[in-house]
């Protein structure tokens, strides 16, 4: 598939007017300049009552409990959690795994790029800030978190120009990620995740610690998944070019109960790191999967 440069070559007018109704919200608290939806850690004076602190000179007035007052005969104030703007940092592989595709569905980079262009639309159009780095050995495209419809194209150029390609680093790339995103955001990792576990999930711990909210959407295809395959056939690694002929009949049951304990595995490390996963393999329409995700995030966070 050849892309554009604009929203459009990867969405349709239909597909947006749909995401209207969407909104991507911040399980955590999340920190900004700006006010929007989102709870943020920092105390302010709107929206929502937080907690109590002793009055100091200078404090406004307007802002004294009087009730408290009369009960303990001390001034205190009240603080609010203040309401504020997301920022969304979405990670793309773009390793040469991610160009598998079986039959005539998307490749899962094609796939990859039309869920982070859903995603980048409607965090754009709630005004929250949207970034976007593609890596694979190494980061290949990192644009910085910024708002508005002109940033959403430059977005949206960025992923037309990646094909992927190479083998993955995903641990590298992200604890670099991690180094160079230095206030809170919501991290959405799109993957295969084909990599060494334990690096992977040493990065998305590195993420945690620095207090940001992580997503992993593992995008795999179908036959990754099943092995169904009814002849011998070569299998090339896209990574590294080697090739190994295999009547997949007689491997199919040991490799489906080693994948789906692989899937299993990274599933309960997310669940260990208060990571938010899904799996999404690339016979499902990436307007539903995208659609679904968002539904259940809303009731997260709710």
């Amino acid at each position: 598939m050849e892309h554009g440069s604009a929203i459009t070559d990867f969405l349709t007018p239909q597909e947006m007017s749909k995401l209207d109704t969407f909104v991507l919200r911040a399980r955590s608290v999340v920190e900004s300049s700006r006010s929007g939806m989102h709870k943020s850690p920092l105390k302010g004076s709107s929206v929502e009552f937080a907690d109590y602190r002793q009055y100091v000179k200078g404090d406004n007035l307007r802002y004294i409990d009087w009730k408290v007052l009369g009960r303990t005969d001390r001034y205190y104030i009240k603080q609010f959690e203040e309401e504020t703007s997301l920022r969304v940092q979405v990670i793309l592989d773009s390793s040469g795994s991610m160009a598998f595709q079986s039959g005539k569905r998307p490749t899962k980079y094609d796939y990859a790029c039309r869920v982070a262009a859903a995603l980048a639309y409607v965090t754009t159009r709630q005004q929250d800030g949207l970034g976007l780095t593609i890596y694979d050995s190494e980061i290949r495209q990192h644009v910085p978190t910024r708002t508005g419809t002109r940033h959403l194209r430059t977005i949206a150029e960025r992923l037309a120009e990646n094909r992927p390609r190479g083998r993955t680093k995903t641990g590298y790339a992200l604890h670099s990620l991690a180094e160079m995103i230095r206030r809170r955001a919501l991290i959405v990792i799109l993957s295969d995740l084909f990599d060494e576990p334990e690096e992977v999930f040493n990065a998305i711990a590195h993420f945690k610690k620095k207090m940001h909210d992580v997503i992993v959407m593992q995008i795999l295809d179908p036959m990754e998944l099943e092995l169904d395959v009814d002849r011998v056939a070569e299998f090339i690694d896209l990574e590294t070019d080697e090739r190994l002929e295999l009547d997949p009949r007689t491997a199919q049951l040991a490799y489906k109960e080693a994948m789906q304990e692989f899937i299993n595995h990274t599933r309960e490390r997310c669940q260990v790191l208060n990571v938010d996963y899904r799996l999404c393999a690339t016979n499902q329409t990436f307007e539903d999967f995208v659609h679904q995700y968002l539904i259940e995030r809303r009731q997260m966070s709710l």
